[in-house]
């Protein structure tokens, strides 16, 4: 019986992450996974991933669309080889559906397979993976199911789940790698370990600074080894074993930049920062800074990114504050190896903040809060939101409101990230729109996404401002899910009139589902214990 429950609830999180994963579908992927897709379909067709047409001109030294000069002078876009062998398989089948209704165009339809066959069921299988982790600490099924349907929609999970670049991604394989790591410990089946090791392995695939979640999964499951078994040669042989896991597709990376670039230790990364200089593709370009891109005071990347108010992850994910102090209450009641998870977790943030507090981009460029740092947060929300929500069902009258009204208000915010491009904010700041000064892009989203409904509003909304600033904003003062954007594609093709309308049907039959399941589900939240 146990185990069908658990069947169940499994199958219930996978759906309502799914519909809300659909739900929020954007009519865009993002410039980074574009150059990704557009890799992964060089491979298979025969072409080169770098195309430079004539009506293209670098706008800075290292303009990710050049890529980088590779072995046997071919250019090489210059990212990570994990993501584009991911959507690959969506890229092949979006090209197929083109040749079949060719209404639709050839890249629009290859980045529609790739969210729809590819990252809608990967964003699934992180919240089913945060369900195992949970309950290999432990946690009952119901705390467990409802941490991991709150975790996708009160966090900033939801709009990594709208834009894939590699948050989600990680998200699955760093948490599959905790949990086989535990599974390890729970019943000493060394299949567990080495998959713990092959998840980190694919990490490693898609970003080369996985080698920091590589640290933390190595020291809890040291940690977790030596506490259960107080045997340092146990303790080696588990590390040992999570190394043949790991190792075969760590050494697959390794291959394939050596294939690339003509350098086993080479990522594109490093390649791009030596051709700064050296590219001509450059040439005429004004100089960068010395140390580009590690160029800032260390200073300004990790306060930057807890503190400030366009980037801070206390803002942009607000059950975080909650959850930390609630753990720290709780501390001495947690399991050893709960403890040994949140202190890898806090040693994970910490080496992500350091790791890119020099970068010049440590905000992200324009994503949506400290992408480089949000996947950290998730992982050490994972079992401090499970602890808010039990606490959350124990309790009563004022306390429990205040709890309900957080999760309300998180659930709030991750809606307004997914309402409309992500580049909207930066580029006020960019213009100099009025209310930009300060940067609090959260309550800038709050006001843009009102302007839109009523731009009477305020003569500061997007449409009422100056034809040199409104103009530059355009294009992102839209609402970005899949059906309206369809429908403005609509307007200049007609072609496309009935499949906006089918579209609509469809997406307002997902989100209907999608609510009812939701309130259903997590109706135990909510309902005031009698």
């Amino acid at each position: 019986m146990a185990g069908k429950t658990a069947v169940k609830t499994i199958l219930t999180i996978a759906l309502i992450a799914s519909l809300w994963a659909i739900a929020v579908t954007s009519d865009t992927i993002g410039l980074d996974t574009d150059l990704r897709l557009q890799m992964a379909h060089a491979w298979w067709t025969g072409t080169e991933e770098v195309i430079i047409t004539p009506d293209m001109t670098p706008k800075v030294r290292g303009d990710i669309r050049f890529g980088v000069m590779g072995a046997g002078g071919k250019r090489y876009i210059a990212y990570e080889v994990g993501q584009s062998m991911l959507m690959l398989p969506g890229d092949w089948v979006g090209t197929q559906l083109h040749r079949l209704f060719p209404a639709i165009d050839s890249f629009q339809w290859r980045t529609l397979a790739v969210n729809f066959l590819i990252f809608i069921p990967l964003n699934a299988a992180a919240v089913v993976a945060c369900f195992w982790l949970l309950r290999l600490f432990n946690f009952d099924e119901q705390v467990a199911g409802l941490t991991s349907a709150t975790l996708f929609l009160a966090t900033t999970v939801l709009h990594y789940a709208q834009i894939p670049q590699h948050n989600n991604q990680l998200l699955l394989l760093v948490t599959l790698g905790y949990a086989a790591a535990l599974a390890y410990i729970h019943h000493r089946q060394r299949y567990f370990v080495l998959l713990s090791g092959l998840a980190l392995g694919a990490a490693l695939l898609i970003r080369s600074t996985s080698t920091l979640h590589v640290v933390t999964v190595l020291l809890f499951l040291a940690s977790c080894e030596f506490y259960q078994s107080r045997n340092l040669t146990k303790t080696a042989q588990a590390v040992c074993f999570w190394f043949v896991g790991f190792l075969p597709l760590a050494l697959l990376s390794r291959i394939l930049d050596y294939w690339r670039y003509g350098n086993f230790w080479a990522t594109g990364k490093f390649v791009e920062q030596q051709q700064l200089t050296t590219d001509p593709v450059w040439q005429g370009l004004p100089d960068l800074p010395a140390n580009y891109p590690l160029i800032n005071h260390p200073s300004i990347g990790i306060l930057g990114a807890l503190f400030s108010p366009a980037k801070s992850i206390f803002l942009y994910d607000p059950l975080l504050i909650p959850c930390l102090i609630l753990g720290v209450v709780l501390w001495r009641k947690l399991h050893p190896f709960l403890k040994f998870y949140l202190v890898a977790g806090v040693i994970n943030l910490g080496l992500h903040l350091l790791a890119y507090s020099r970068f010049v981009f440590w905000h992200g460029d324009a994503a949506w809060g400290a992408r480089y740092h949000v996947t950290s947060v998730h992982l050490l929300l994972i079992p401090l939101l499970a602890l808010f929500i039990q606490r959350l069902l124990y309790s009563r009258k004022l306390t429990a409101w205040v709890m309900r009204g957080l999760i309300v208000l998180a659930i709030a915010i991750q809606l307004t990230s997914v309402a409309m491009p992500r580049q909207m904010e930066e580029t006020q700041t960019l213009v100099g729109a009025p209310g930009s000064r300060l940067q609090f892009r959260l309550g800038q989203r709050a006001i843009n996404i009102a302007c839109l409904a009523n731009s009477s509003i305020s003569d500061r909304c997007p449409s009422q401002l100056p034809p040199k600033i409104s103009d530059h904003l355009k294009e992102y003062n839209v609402i970005s899910l899949l059906p309206f954007s369809f429908s403005q594609q609509a307007k200049t093709q007609p072609t496309l009139a009935p499949i906006a309308k089918t579209l609509w049907v469809i997406w307002g039959v997902v989100v209907a589902i999608a609510i009812v399941s939701t309130v259903l589900y997590l109706r135990p939240l909510f309902v005031p214990v009698a």
